[in-house]
């Protein structure tokens, strides 16, 4: 069960998460929404969140694990938050840019910051909690 929970429910929820921050600041910042856009943003967020960020957050938790002995519930969301600029610029490359100050590269850095924050602290919780 506790497998299940990290490497299933863990990232599935916090690229839920990360939609939703996507959609919210689009709204909130630039009073839009996502239209016919939320395919697109689905497809390539999945690709980018299950090849880049999850192996990502997998090994910034796996480094917190064998470095650090106390405070994982802080480095463990902080460290997966941390590494939100890699995705975006994946995703900026992929489309022909470099620039990762863009306002499209904001709404995939709240995505990709959110995602982090919700992975870290899932795994912190399912850690704590069946440890």
């Amino acid at each position: 069960m506790r497998n299940i929970g990290l490497y299933i429910l863990s990232p599935v929820l916090s690229f839920i998460a990360g939609i939703f921050s996507y959609m919210l600041i689009l709204k909130w910042v630039w009073n839009e929404t996502l239209g016919g856009d939320l395919a697109a943003i689905l497809f390539y967020g999945g690709i980018i969140f299950l090849t880049i960020c999850f192996p990502i957050y997998l090994g910034v938790i796996h480094l917190i694990d064998k470095w650090f002995h106390q405070y994982k519930g802080l480095l463990y969301p902080l460290g997966c938050m941390l590494v939100f600029f890699i995705p975006t610029l994946f995703l900026n490359l992929l489309f022909g840019s470099f620039d990762l100050l863009s306002p499209e590269s904001m709404l995939f850095h709240s995505f990709f910051l959110t995602a982090g924050f919700i992975f870290g602290v899932c795994h912190w919780c399912l850690k704590h909690t069946f440890i």
